[in-house]
């Protein structure tokens, strides 16, 4: 599951990092640095947003591809896992909370951006189970553990 002496999460999670980032950058062009903490109309590909929105998706961005690009593995895996459970808890309350997440510009049940928070949560937390369970593996192999 890894390529070369890398790990799952070292070799995927900087590239999702990366389109954090540029999901991050992209929002500026649809809602500019106005409305800062407001409620929008502002999507980007049909996904709720707003200028603090936009900040959120380049520091968690910033965040996978520093994290994933350790040298220590595990600290790679446990930040991705701890963004993920982060994403199902946002979803969690955008379900839950209707107006909590207003902050990100989001509204609640039906927002899409909150089904959005679900997919990657669940996607980063399997990425970095596997990745972890795979460098245990490897590990135990070299008698390491």
């Amino acid at each position: 599951m890894s390529s070369g002496n890398k790990s799952l999460v070292q070799t995927i999670v900087p590239l999702i990092g990366a389109f954090y980032v540029v999901i991050g950058v992209a929002g500026f062009f649809s809602t500019g640095f106005g409305n800062f903490f407001q409620q929008t109309d502002d999507t980007l590909i049909g996904f709720s947003i707003n200028p603090f929105h936009n900040v959120v998706h380049l520091a968690i961005g910033a965040f996978l591809i520093l994290m994933a690009l350790n040298k220590n593995k595990a600290v790679g895996e446990g930040a991705t896992m701890g963004v993920g459970l982060f994403y199902v808890v946002a979803f969690v309350i955008g379900i839950y909370g209707g107006q909590n997440l207003s902050i990100l510009s989001m509204s609640g049940v039906g927002d899409l951006e909150n089904f959005n928070h679900l997919l990657n949560g669940v996607t980063l937390l399997v990425l970095g189970l596997l990745s972890s369970g795979a460098t245990a593996s490897q590990a135990k192999k070299r008698g390491l553990a």
